[in-house]
């Protein structure tokens, strides 16, 4: 996503001294979230804390990263993109489709474990998210079903209609939020819960 920063005179070079500043002071808070949450949960993350953390004010804390759904959201873009790269990367992969989305399935859940805090907060404001925050979420969803589509469309041996790719990745974003959640309570391991998501998106 381009961001265009605008001054009293018109855009700011994506470059200049300030711009560059007011990014790094971003990321500083969204990595001292990152370890709140995943070390504490989402519910005891206060921006008095992640201020203190992230060596600003508060009042800089909302500016820069906004408030507590807004932060979540953004490192829940950041976890997104590497969930995307592990899809992309299967693009090229040869087996067929059970074993493809099991493999990546499995692999999502790999990456996701060590975030459990962070992924299961998400997962729990899907549908409290107001605002632009609904619309970038609800984008963000858009995409990762797409380039699940595009996944499911390599590894069908046979031409499959763009409903089929559709209702299959929806299951799988489906099975994908309970295999994760029966994670995170230890009902399952990395392999039924791979299983589990695969069973739910195809059968």
């Amino acid at each position: 996503m381009t961001v265009v920063v605008r001054g009293k005179r018109g855009p700011v070079r994506s470059d200049s001294r300030n711009v560059v500043r007011g990014r790094e002071t971003r990321q500083r808070i969204l990595d001292a979230a990152r370890v709140r949450i995943a070390r504490d949960g989402f519910e005891a993350l206060r921006l008095d804390d992640l201020a203190r953390d992230a060596g600003v004010s508060k009042a800089a804390v909302v500016k820069s990263a906004g408030g507590k759904a807004a932060i979540l959201l953004a490192i829940g873009e950041e976890d997104r993109q590497t969930r995307l790269a592990t899809i992309q990367l299967a693009m090229g992969r040869r087996s067929g489709l059970r074993r493809r989305l099991h493999d990546v399935a499995r692999e999502l859940l790999t990456l996701d474990v060590p975030r459990l805090n962070i992924v299961m907060a998400y997962i729990g404001h899907m549908w409290f998210w107001s605002h632009e925050d609904h619309t970038t979420a609800q984008s963000m969803l858009d995409e990762t079903r797409a380039r699940l589509r595009d996944l499911i469309a390599a590894a069908s041996p046979a031409r499959v209609a763009f409903e089929r790719q559709d209702r299959v990745a929806l299951r799988m974003l489906s099975g994908y939020g309970v295999g994760i959640r029966d994670l995170f309570y230890g009902r399952s391991t990395f392999d039924e819960a791979a299983r589990f998501v695969v069973e739910f998106a195809l059968d």
